[in-house]
């Protein structure tokens, strides 16, 4: 429970900083496109459950 939780809050703190970070160095298209790709993955990484 400690990982989830640890896991959590490095996501609440890094995410902004990271797409702020990306928006900053190229255009606020590409901070984005990074603020989508998290969603997207887990989207894409999740396993069918059985029914």
């Amino acid at each position: 429970m400690g990982a989830a939780e640890l896991g959590r809050e490095l996501g609440d703190a890094g995410g902004p900083l990271l797409v702020a970070t990306v928006a900053s160095v190229t255009t606020f298209t590409h901070g984005y496109a990074v603020l989508a790709l998290g969603p997207t993955l887990t989207l894409l990484r999740r396993r069918p459950t059985r029914g």
